[in-house]
């Protein structure tokens, strides 16, 4: 598993995305106001373009299969606003999308991402 330094963790404002190149690939990564750290893939499979890294970060609740609800964080794309959870990937629009995510953390206040998909 290779590790990538992207940039500090005051370098993504929170509630914002940046986009990183790591092996050739666009990489979305997000903090929150709590700053959690998020990783998925920057490709937008509707609008079929490098986007979701500009798009606003929101909140939902969403039932689970328990019946139970649950709250999630989602991304919404900045062109046909499709919302994607943060967490898993999964399009919140469209069950039969899912985007890949990547483990994503800090080292000494820097953002690293590495490239095993979670």
């Amino acid at each position: 598993m290779i590790q990538h330094t992207v940039c500090q963790l005051n370098d993504i404002l929170p509630e914002t995305g940046v986009c990183a190149l790591i092996e050739g690939k666009q990489i979305a990564i997000f903090r929150t106001k709590q700053d959690d750290l998020f990783a998925l893939d920057n490709y937008d499979p509707f609008s079929q373009a490098n986007v979701l890294s500009r798009g606003l970060i929101g909140g939902t609740t969403i039932a689970d299969d328990t019946g139970g609800t649950e709250e999630v964080l989602y991304v919404a794309s900045p062109i046909y606003k499709q919302r994607f959870n943060l967490a898993t990937g999964h399009c919140l629009d469209d069950e039969s999308v899912k985007l890949d995510i990547y483990r994503v953390g800090l080292e000494n206040s820097k953002v690293v991402v590495s490239t095993h998909k979670v």
